[in-house]
């Protein structure tokens, strides 16, 4: 699985690409650390993470434990300041939910602090913004941070998690990215090996 990723994070930077990646529930959160994590291991990418279901400690001590280097990443945190005060870190917005007002200002202000030569945009989870905003919101959103994306020539990669969306939901968010990278097949032990 290891040389895998890495061709997979090699095609994904090399292309600038925007990819939705499905998965499987349970292997969400561990496919997506050792994707940012191999990411890292490239001294010249750096990234802004959208934590939306984990809290930005939690993410750094995963890819850092997986070999990537999360000193090279600026985070968009939705949890830490809706549970308790939170102290100022450069490399850290703190928000109390992902309603979208929020996060646009937040995302702009992320893509701005990046200062790799190639860089990438990580967003969490899809379900997690769908419980505080509308679909209609989401899909508006979802258009104007890819636009972003590419407009700043960086990577962007975007968690889906499977049967998260109906049919025509998941039709139409896909008009958005280069490639669907479907990974529902791996299992915990490929992600061990």
């Amino acid at each position: 699985m290891k040389e895998k990723l890495k061709e997979i994070v090699e095609e994904i930077i090399d292309e600038s690409k925007i990819v939705l990646v499905l998965t499987k529930p349970e292997l969400r959160s561990m496919v997506g650390y050792a994707i940012v994590a191999e990411l890292l291991k490239n001294q010249d990418v750096s990234g802004l993470y959208i934590a939306l279901n984990v809290p930005h400690s939690t993410v750094e001590k995963k890819i850092k434990k997986l070999g990537g280097d999360p000193s090279r990443i600026f985070f968009i945190d939705c949890i830490t300041a809706s549970i308790k005060p939170v102290e100022g870190k450069d490399n850290v917005i703190y928000l109390d939910s992902p309603r979208l007002m929020l996060l646009e200002g937040a995302i702009r202000h992320g893509l701005r602090m990046l200062n790799g030569e190639r860089n990438f945009v990580y967003i969490e989870s899809i379900s997690t913004f769908l419980a505080y905003n509308s679909y209609q919101a989401f899909i508006k959103f979802l258009r104007s941070i890819t636009n972003e994306i590419r407009l700043y020539g960086l990577v962007g990669i975007i968690f889906m998690l499977d049967k998260e969306l109906e049919e025509v939901e998941f039709s139409q968010a896909t008009t958005f990215v280069d490639d669907i990278m479907d990974l529902r097949h791996l299992t915990m032990e490929d992600l061990r090996s």
